[in-house]
């Protein structure tokens, strides 16, 4: 078994607290039937993941902490004060216990956590502490919190989809996604410039945002789809094609396209923002999927995207003020 100290956060390179949440996120796929979906951080700070509950839209932040020993029937965990940004932020506590989890875990939103759990000090920083029983225990200050673990989905108000979303019939070629994972670590690379900001990725990919941007301190998040045409030539066009089986326009979900010049092997200076809102409206079209007319350079004819053109060094500023709308 572990020692005392492994209960305390030591980031992301903890085999063992990986494993604990990788045990907790596929049990709240398989019990939402797919109406939970999982962002993973691309860097770690502070949170382990959004959840995307898709029968309201709301985004649910989460951090995960697994104890793997016991004392009499608790399981202590802690979490760092500075890591918990918003009130509602929920903090998912749990008993590794072997290979699997505990009968219980512990769910409490980061108002609750920070009025009940002790305190102490680490290396300099705040901790909070919670004595976490394993299973209820009468009387016990956690007891209320705590949930069992096959209806953990349903306590994060997820409601089981009955129709699994549909896939692709013809999926992209491999040039196809090469360039368009490209085009997403693109946008990636400079939204990491919002340094207010954690950025997330999707596990499984089967869903309109391919990137969430969550600014920590307000909980303020936006959904992106990101689209990347090839061009041959700086005045050349090229059909976007999103699909509208898995398309859910919200206020917070934009599309993202971008040119990739196949000759100069670069992006083009321009791209777009169109809020996910206006696609249906903008677009016409094609067979399963919504097609809009993506021509970065610009045309002499007058185009309803072009309100919607936005240099590609100003990407970070454009979102930047978007998330400042949601605050």
């Amino acid at each position: 078994m572990a020692g005392p100290e492994s209960s305390w956060p030591h980031g992301s390179q903890d085999p063992i607290g990986q494993a604990n949440e990788f045990l907790v996120w596929a049990p709240l796929i398989t019990q939402s039937g797919g109406g939970l979906h999982v962002f993973l951080p691309v860097l770690d700070r502070g949170l382990d993941a959004v959840i995307h509950r898709l029968n309201d839209g709301a985004y649910l932040a989460l951090q995960v902490k697994g104890k793997t020993y016991l004392q009499s029937n608790e399981a202590p965990i802690a979490v760092y004060e500075k890591h918990l940004f918003t009130p509602d932020q929920l903090v998912i506590g749990t008993h590794l216990d072997g290979d699997h989890l505990g009968p219980f875990v512990l769910v409490a939103d980061a108002a609750t956590f920070r009025r009940k759990a002790g305190r102490m000090m680490d290396r300099g920083r705040l901790m909070l502490v919670a004595d976490m029983p394993i299973h209820p225990i009468p009387g016990h200050s956690w007891t209320e919190d705590l949930v069992p673990f096959a209806k953990l989905a349903e306590r994060l108000g997820a409601t089981k989809l009955e129709t699994p979303l549909a896939l692709e019939l013809e999926p992209p070629s491999d040039e196809d996604r090469l360039v368009g994972s490209w085009g997403e670590l693109e946008v990636i690379r400079r939204l990491a410039f919002l340094e207010d900001c954690g950025l997330f990725r999707p596990f499984p990919d089967n869903e309109t945002n391919e990137v969430l941007i969550r600014r920590l301190a307000t909980g303020s998040t936006i959904g992106l789809q990101v689209k990347t045409s090839q061009l041959s030539e700086p005045n050349a066009y090229r059909k976007i094609l999103i699909n509208k089986s898995n398309f859910v326009p919200a206020p917070t979900t934009f599309v993202v396209a971008l040119a990739w010049m196949v000759p100069e092997r670069r992006f083009h200076e321009t791209c777009l923002v169109i809020p996910s809102e206006v696609v249906p409206a903008l677009a016409s079209i094609d067979g399963r999927n919504y097609e809009l007319h993506f021509h970065p350079a610009g045309s002499n004819m007058p185009s309803r995207l072009d309100r919607y053109r936005v240099p590609l060094e100003s990407l970070t500023e454009t979102f930047d003020k978007l998330l400042d709308r949601l605050t």
